[in-house]
């Protein structure tokens, strides 16, 4: 008998602690601590909305954005960001090695009306980081912690970062990085637990 009973005190703390829990993320209070990442191809409206309402989600993030293409309106690149009351909060997530433009580019979602903007840095795909973005930030350390601080200081907005471990099994620099951008103002990271190299 008393083994049943503990069997069921343990079942009813671990339903209890499955339940949505606020979570305060930097300015934000999100009413759940379940957060939807960004995933290119999937994170669009439609399926932000189907999350929301199954109910549960504190925060819903878009697919990658181009900081250059956003500040140029590209019609692909306002798709992307498009949203609605129901899909409220809403976080963008933002791509780019160049700071003036990832600057231009989180005041235009402030002055759009995300909740919280994201920094990617973990995005393996050769284009994107032929460009010096996505998973190659993590191999310019000074540079990269400068945008992501410049980036910080345009906005009065929540500024998050994702990335991966690191370049390579040589190059594991996420431990550094979530150190320095803890440093200039960024409200929380999320790391993607493999390298470039590992690929998706």
């Amino acid at each position: 008998m008393a083994e049943f009973v503990l069997l069921n005190v343990q079942q009813a703390s671990l339903s209890t602690s499955m339940l949505p829990r606020p979570l305060h993320y930097g300015s934000l209070k999100l009413a759940s601590r379940y957060l939807l990442s960004p995933l290119a191809g999937y994170t669009n409206l439609p399926f932000r909305r189907v999350v929301h309402d199954i109910g549960g989600v504190g925060l819903c993030t878009t697919d990658l954005v181009s900081a250059k293409a956003l500040l140029a309106r590209s019609r692909k690149s306002l798709q992307l960001i498009e949203t609605c009351p129901e899909d409220s909060p809403l976080s963008v997530q933002i791509f780019g090695s160049d700071p003036g433009m990832m600057r231009g580019a989180a005041q235009f979602l402030e002055e759009y009306g995300v909740a919280s903007i994201d920094i990617n840095m973990g995005c393996p795909v050769k284009r994107i980081v032929g460009g010096g973005a996505g998973s190659a930030m993590m191999c310019q350390q000074s540079a990269t912690i400068e945008l992501v601080q410049q980036v910080v200081e345009a906005v009065k907005l929540p500024v998050t970062v994702k990335m991966r471990l690191g370049w390579d099994d040589d190059n594991l620099t996420a431990p550094f990085f979530a150190r320095e951008f803890e440093r200039v103002g960024v409200v929380a990271v999320a790391i993607h637990g493999r390298t470039r190299e590992q690929g998706f």
